[in-house]
């Protein structure tokens, strides 16, 4: 009877260590990073918007912004709430040093849904920039 007490005791480590041994390798599988390479070339900012006019019946939107002559638009992103629209503009800056500033730019945003009675705010500012 002893000799049964005892194996269903070992049994019972054996469990315990295999399920520590198991434990352990889930955590250091959870524990690995997987490292991902970020795209080379000119940084991208944001840029702040000025100027807001709608188009297209309220399907698109033509902002105005503030950049450089060093600088090409990389893109935008528009985010839809009840009573307003946000949008970011973001350009890719092509050199440090750029002697002409303050050149206005212009770039038409395709809206997913018409605007209707919703203000267009300039993500980076919350300004609001057009208003019905």
């Amino acid at each position: 009877m002893i000799f049964i007490v005892e194996m269903a005791a070992s049994r019972a480590e054996s469990c315990r260590r295999v399920a520590l041994v198991l434990g352990l390798l889930l955590l250091a599988a959870g524990c690995t990073t997987e490292t991902k390479e970020l795209p080379q070339g000119p940084p991208r900012e944001i840029r702040i918007i000025n100027d807001a006019e709608v188009a297209d019946g309220g399907r698109s939107i033509t902002v105005r912004y503030w950049g450089t002559e060093c600088e090409e638009f990389s893109d935008s992103e528009v985010d839809y709430g009840i009573t307003q629209i946000k949008i970011a503009v973001y350009a890719l800056v092509t050199t440090e040093k750029c002697q002409r500033s303050g050149l206005q730019q212009t770039v038409d945003v395709a809206l997913d849904q018409p605007l209707g009675n919703r203000i267009v705010i300039d993500a980076n500012t919350d300004t609001v920039v057009w208003s019905p």
